[in-house]
């Protein structure tokens, strides 16, 4: 069948489109919010291009306007999917010839991620056959062609910023323990210990508190990688023990490493494998596995260090890559993933007895009504059965099985999120097919047939939310939390939390669904908010029937009533609380209060999908700001006001009056822990997974690991940030960079700034010894440019002057100074 499904995918990609598409930025125009932009339409075939024709793309969600007698027509048919026909003033496009298309778009282009993409073409009305368009985008690299912001990393911004890190202070002043996230207390003792090619792993009694099975595997497996192999009677011996007597806290290690012998103490299993995961990476940090003498001390502040991976709105991590994120993840000390797969947008897990979810649910193509699959979203190439393109894919059974087995090996547990209310657009989809082509089998109507309510989501959706008043709704999650149970207890697990979403509900999503309003009327409901929370009562304690609790988006937890809170504080077991900008910064704090346990989320520091900063042609979004490696240290959990030190805007914030007149936080124990977030919606492949996340990541790590860095302690003591701030750089940049290169992860480079000082060309860098190559003439700087190494006289100024930085084997955006 597989097989088969290969066939079919290229079959279709090889037909011949008889046009090629080139599409070309205008100017944002912010007084009047729009932008010009057109697309130029060549038939390349050797016949006349008749009226049988249309072209579809995708784009974000946004209107079009179209000049007077335009022959083609442009319409938003699915939510980002757009489709250009011939109408009446349309005459046949001789070969050779291009039809221009000039538009004007509602809203800014402000970066890369906004233009169109997933082209393909449908002759003669045929949907099944779609035919791939790859769409050529002109460059962005005019002003006026991405948002204005006072952020933008242009020449001048850019040597400022690079030397606010790196002006003053010592070089790196690291030792072999100095990893991500650092240990509490390290102390270096005199001497050192070779550890060779082989070695002997000794535990205590291999049952005593839950055993040392999985710290041992561990342990051996990462030390084969490392080409450490395992034997009795070895010279160089680590030992494993468990004392529960060291710590309250359920992670506390030590780890001593003395002349040949190394001692890994832990309170738990967890613990042990801390231990484990630290004596690796200062391995990995040592010359030659010649480790420095030390004992170590350490704790993690929150028992909640976790991810949201996002592989729902675009498949961007098969299984194998899934893995290679774990390995990445509990290096770093992560140990909860929050597993993403349902969403408008697909829906990526297998679940027996629903096999729409996966055969409708996790494919995109061409098609006007959605019978088989959902209309492309972001981007493909019409292609439904293509998996090389990340609209189509998902989880076997069996894959998530070993996904849930590789997981917890590494010290990580899977919390599944099917996300409810709201979002529910590819599940009912799925099950609208269901009906239609399946009439005979247990039906689920997740929807109100007599909905006339008018609604658009945030993700521009308007027909994404559950009908919360049948019952059909509950026996779909129920039995989908069923068979989740069902796999977890087949890869030897126990599923004790699912996360339910509960975000971003339309409002009037229900006030025309006749169900829904007499629902409302039977149960004395007043607002959709009350709907809302006797959705998230009800559902709830179905899941608690079977020994699960809860967790959500923020909205589940926020201006319920106390008698709600009551009920609800004892079923959820965990809140992401994201609110950390404008009007609602207090968002995590009130959670708290009301007696919620928080994650904190916030989309300022730890939202990983949000660009590095405002240029053009960085991956990601912005309408949380941007976010850079930076911006996730500097969180501070103790004191969420003073963790951003820039307004979405570009504005400074002072962090020592940020808090004033706010809510504070009353039961800091109900500060569980700290996730971050990556959300799909501008990924189309594993590799942007990785530039995102790293170096980002590495600041998350540190902060979901100590909550209180000295340099907090007093946040008047810029100077203390500032040199904090340089050692982590250097310590990313020297350190961390080449291991993770080493490793063959993908990773971002940050780019270089420029300056001109009296007629002299200055170049300066994020890390040292970095590659810097610049032009004058306009052109993209590549590796074979003239290389910056001291400063450059310049006569006269051109134009642009364009920077680009090299470094193991990655390249920068490319730095501009206007003149």
């Amino acid at each position: 069948m597989a097989g088969l499904v290969l066939a079919l995918a290229t079959l279709t990609l090889n037909a011949q489109s008889p046009i090629a598409v080139d599409w070309h930025m205008g100017q944002n125009n912010t007084a009047s919010n729009n932008y010009t932009s057109r697309f130029v339409i060549k038939n390349v075939s050797k016949q006349p291009l008749s009226n049988d024709w249309q072209f579809f793309f995708n784009q974000f969600s946004r209107s079009v306007n179209l000049p007077a007698g335009c022959p083609v027509d442009i319409e938003e048919v699915s939510t980002t999917y757009y489709r250009i026909k011939p109408n009446g003033n349309y005459k046949p496009l001789a070969a050779g010839d291009s039809l221009v298309i000039d538009m004007v778009m509602g809203g800014t282009l402000v970066n890369k991620c906004y233009v169109p993409a997933g082209g393909h073409v449908v002759m003669g009305g045929d949907m099944a056959h779609p035919q791939t368009v790859d769409i050529k985008c002109s460059p962005l690299d005019k002003p006026g062609q991405w948002r204005d912001h006072k952020a933008y990393p242009d020449g001048n911004y850019m040597f400022a910023y690079n030397e606010a890190i790196n002006g003053f202070g010592d070089g790196y002043t690291g030792n072999d323990y100095d990893i991500f996230p650092a240990p509490k207390q390290v102390d270096i003792e005199d001497g050192f210990t070779q550890v060779g090619s082989i070695v002997t792993i000794k535990t205590g009694k291999l049952f005593q508190w839950g055993g040392y099975r999985r710290a041992k595997n561990l342990l051996t497996d990462e030390l084969q990688k490392r080409g450490i192999y395992t034997s009795s009677g070895q010279n160089t011996v680590i030992e494993l023990l468990l004392d529960k007597k060291m710590s309250d806290n359920r992670e506390y290690y030590s780890l001593r490493v003395h002349d040949g012998r190394i001692t890994i103490h832990g309170v738990t299993q967890a613990a042990l494998m801390n231990g484990v995961k630290t004596l690796i990476a200062a391995l990995d940090h040592s010359k030659g596995h010649r480790l420095q003498n030390c004992f170590v001390i350490d704790w993690p502040d929150f028992g909640y260090r976790g991810v949201m991976l996002d592989i729902a709105r675009n498949f961007i991590m098969n299984p194998a890559e899934y893995k290679r994120m774990i390995d990445l993840l509990a290096y770093y000390k992560i140990n909860v993933i929050q597993f993403h797969f349902t969403d408008d947008e697909a829906w990526r897990l297998e679940i027996p007895g629903f096999p729409e979810l996966t055969r409708v649910a996790s494919r995109r193509g061409a098609t006007l009504d959605e019978k088989g699959y959902l209309a492309q979203i972001f981007d493909g190439n019409g292609n439904p059965d293509d998996l090389s393109q990340c609209a189509n894919g998902y989880f076997t059974r069996d894959q998530f099985i070993d996904m849930l087995r590789y997981a917890w090996a590494h010290g990580i547990r899977v919390i599944p999120e099917i996300e409810t209310p709201g979002h529910a657009r590819a599940a009912i989809v799925a099950m609208k097919n269901r009906a239609q082509s399946n009439p005979t089998a247990e039906q689920f109507r997740l929807w109100d047939e007599k909905n006339q309510s008018v609604y658009t989501s945030a993700q521009s959706y308007h027909d994404n939310v559950l009908n919360v008043a049948s019952d059909d709704v509950y026996r779909f999650i129920d039995r989908i939390v069923a068979e989740l149970q069902k796999m977890y207890k087949e890869a030897g697990l126990k599923l004790e939390i699912a996360h339910l979403g509960g975000d971003e509900v339309a409002r009037g999503a229900w006030d025309k669904s006749p169900d829904v309003q007499a629902l409302m009327q039977r149960e004395g409901l007043k607002t959709q908010h009350d709907v809302h929370a006797y959705y998230l009562k009800r559902i709830s304690a179905l899941l608690e029937a079977r020994k699960i609790r809860i967790e959500g988006w923020q909205e589940i937890a926020l201006d319920n009533t106390p008698e709600f809170n009551a009920v609800m504080t004892q079923r959820v077991a965990g809140v992401n609380a994201w609110s950390t900008v404008g009007s609602r910064s207090d968002v995590p704090y009130r959670l708290a209060n009301d007696g919620y346990p928080v994650i904190l989320s916030n989309v300022t520091n730890f939202y990983m999908d949000m660009g590095y900063s405002w240029h053009q042609n960085e991956q990601g979004l912005h309408w949380g700001g941007k976010v850079d490696e930076f911006d996730a240290w500097s969180a501070l959990p103790a004191n969420i006001y003073a963790s951003a030190r820039t307004a979405v805007d570009g504005s400074p914030i002072n962090i020592t009056t940020a808090g004033d007149g706010k809510t504070q936080l009353l039961k800091p124990e109900n500060i569980m822990g700290v996730q971050a977030q990556l959300w799909g919606e501008t990924l189309r492949s594993f590799d942007e997974v990785q530039y995102l996340m790293l170096p980002k990541m590495m600041g998350v790590s540190e902060r979901a690991w100590t909550a209180v860095p000295e340099w907090s302690k007093d946040l008047t003591d810029a100077a203390a940030y500032n040199e904090a701030r340089h050692q982590y750089n250097l310590k990313i940049g020297t350190r961390e960079l080449p291991l993770l290169h080493g490793m063959g992860y993908n990773f971002r480079v940050g780019p270089p700034g420029i300056k001109l000082v009296d007629g002299m060309l200055h170049i300066n860098t994020q890390y040292p010894d970095e590659l810097v190559t610049y032009t004058l003439d306009g052109s993209e700087p590549t590796v074979e440019s003239p290389r910056w190494t001291a400063p450059v006289p310049v006569k006269n100024q051109p134009q642009v002057i364009k920077a680009k930085t090299f470094y193991l084997g990655h390249e920068s955006v490319t730095t501009y100074l206007f003149k």
